[in-house]
């Protein structure tokens, strides 16, 4: 069986769902391919913190920002590593990408623009999030969906898999789909093809072969397998940004030995926001990293470092009972079961029992410790610099939290031009075969850092535009060739 149509849009997620909307609205034809059985991707788990300049709710705050500003921003952050000509055309979509929102409805939470500390800062209030989150971007996004497949400008294939991309004498023509687990395959011939389809952060073997054999601890969802970026790999595709990738400060897993971060219940680490009470040692029993210092990028560097990407946050009986949760949202009672029943949270009545349970050098904790509680009673000055020195580690019973460097978006991805088509070996655009969203890797467009906003926005601007013009030029050929008939 086989059908066709002008665009094929594989992934119908934060950068399929846009793309596959203009180029309806452009009057093109286009089949929608996603592996799930519904449409949305990370939209319903994301924050989707967006981040734009020149925006219409900043002017209205009276603040001055452009595309300019926020590009130097970007390159600021990734320390001029991300990829400077897409990060160019990024910003300088993100304004107008947000006003668009805005226009169709999105229900902006009412403190945006704002400079958030979650990761390293911005120098300008540019960053956006939507009241339900991702859930708030995935409202408008929906809406504008629908009336597109009412007029059924948009085919709609859930639970189907692109197991295959197709070439044609001009090069890639569309995909073999997969309906279904064991169902029958269609192929789908089409005039472009979009490999929309996300990262791979839920896929413990390739990000271990994409990131340097790293352990993978992850807040992705399960079907981040990757595929899209495998399928433009084996048409000849480059991958790109591995080497960029840096874990998120930092989850505690649901189950022990399982790689999957619980999203809901992550420890507040943000010392803008929560100052450390705790300190923050390796299995070495030695702090890694001074626990308030400003900068989310020097933390995350620092837990780079640590070869598993696995800490302890350390503290007392004192410490649990006057400090603000470290586990927002965590009663007594929940934490209590936590600590006789997860494998990641340890109790003991001395510090050589907790380094026992733990796995943590017991010489080396120990005189960690003493030397902290040295410095919180002005001693000496703190070796590594820290500031926030509340109270000692000395009451019994001493805990620890296992806690990990985690994923929330993955590094690598499909080499691609400012066209977005996607690059082989030689830096040669494959014909017919476009990428977007996670699918280019995180690491382009933030480098190796976390700039705030560079993964939904571009999505949802890269979207559009692509979707705009491959629908554009669909039509366009359609009329072309009526006119030889």
């Amino acid at each position: 069986m086989s059908i066709s149509t002008d665009l094929l849009i594989i992934g119908a997620g934060t950068a399929g769902l846009p793309a596959a909307i203009e180029a309806s609205n452009a009057g093109a034809r286009v089949v929608l391919v996603e592996q799930t059985d519904r449409i949305g991707g990370t939209l319903h788990v994301s924050a989707a913190q967006m981040s734009g300049a020149g925006t219409r709710l900043q002017a209205a705050r009276g603040i001055a920002d452009s595309p300019q500003a926020h590009y130097e921003d970007v390159m600021r952050i990734s320390r001029g590593t991300a990829h400077a000509d897409l990060v160019r055309k990024a910003v300088g979509l993100g304004g107008s990408t947000i006003d668009w929102l805005m226009d169709n409805g999105f229900e902006m939470a009412p403190e945006c623009p704002a400079i958030l500390h979650f990761h390293e800062a911005y120098r300008t209030p540019r960053t956006c999030w939507g009241v339900d989150g991702g859930r708030s971007v995935l409202k408008v996004l929906r809406a504008l969906f629908d009336d597109a497949l009412s007029d059924r400008r948009i085919e709609l294939m859930l639970h189907s898999e692109a197991v295959e991309l197709l070439w044609n004498a001009e090069g890639i023509g569309g995909a073999t789909i997969r309906r279904g687990t064991e169902g029958p395959s269609v192929d789908v011939s089409a005039g472009a093809t979009v490999l929309a389809s996300g990262g791979y952060g839920g896929n413990c073997q390739r990000f271990a072969d994409w990131n340097d054999g790293l352990p993978l601890y992850t807040a992705a969802l399960p079907t981040a397998t990757g595929s899209g970026i495998e399928l433009g790999l084996k048409a000849g595709g480059r991958l790109v940004s591995g080497q960029h990738h840096l874990p998120t400060f930092a989850g505690i897993v649901r189950t022990p030995g399982q790689p999957w971060i619980d999203w809901d219940s992550l420890p507040q680490l943000t010392p803008q926001v929560r100052p450390p009470w705790e300190i923050y040692v390796g299995r070495d029993g030695r702090r890694f990293v001074q626990e308030d210092v400003d900068s989310v990028d020097a933390r995350e560097r620092a837990l780079a470092a640590i070869p598993d990407l696995t800490f302890f946050a350390v503290f007392d009986d004192r410490i649990r009972r006057d400090a603000p949760p470290l586990l927002p949202g965590w009663s007594a009672d929940a934490l209590a079961a936590a600590c006789n029943g997860h494998a990641s949270f340890h109790v003991a009545k001395t510090l050589g029992e907790l380094a026992g349970a733990t796995g943590i050098d017991g010489s080396g904790l120990a005189d960690t410790i003493e030397t902290y509680n040295e410095a919180v009673a002005g001693r000496r000055p703190d070796p590594l610099g820290r500031q926030h020195l509340p109270l000692p580690i000395a009451e019994p019973p001493f805990r620890a939290i296992m806690m990990h460097g985690m994923v929330l978006k993955t590094a690598a991805g499909l080499a691609v031009d400012e066209a977005l088509r996607v690059l082989d070996l030689d830096d040669r655009p494959i014909p017919g075969l476009y990428a977007l969203g996670e699918a280019i890797g995180g690491g382009t467009l933030s480098g190796n850092a976390f700039v705030g906003g560079m993964s939904v926005t571009p999505a949802l601007g890269f979207g559009r535009w692509l979707g705009l013009s491959l629908g554009r030029a669909a039509v366009a050929g359609r009329a072309a060739d009526a006119v030889t008939v």
